[in-house]
């Protein structure tokens, strides 16, 4: 018999996948900045239908486009929130096609889903 003694994972490999800090709305952009050990993937993200953002009694919001720097997403939205307002966001994490289609740090490591998070917001009122 042999003894396999290589380690489950190599030392120093990031294998945790990147988790939701804060979440933050200022007019038609809406910030969501995640913990990680590295930056995100900005090659490869989730498509803005992963995203749903809504505001209770107010115009449907929509997610027009995703962008990815450092450890931030950030989604630019159909229209202007305003001041106040009380919006909450949703991800799904896509579970068919290409796996790089999710928000995932530079290792490969996927986010998880989250339910609606209630969105801080720092539109200044006009």
């Amino acid at each position: 018999p042999v003894t396999n003694n290589t380690p489950a994972t190599t030392p120093g490999t990031d294998n945790t996948a990147p988790v939701i800090n804060t979440a933050v709305v200022n007019g038609n952009q809406l910030v969501l900045t995640y913990i990680d050990e590295g930056n995100l993937d900005a090659a490869n993200t989730a498509a803005a239908s992963a995203f749903a953002v809504s505001s209770a009694g107010n115009p449907a919001i929509s997610v027009n486009s995703v962008a990815v720097s450092g450890k931030t997403v950030t989604l630019t939205l159909s229209r202007t929130v305003a001041s106040v307002e009380t919006v909450t966001v949703s991800y799904t994490k896509p579970t068919t096609g290409n796996d790089t289609n999710a928000i995932q740090d530079a290792a490969g490591n996927d986010a998880a889903s989250f339910a609606a998070t209630a969105v801080q917001n720092s539109t200044s009122a006009a």
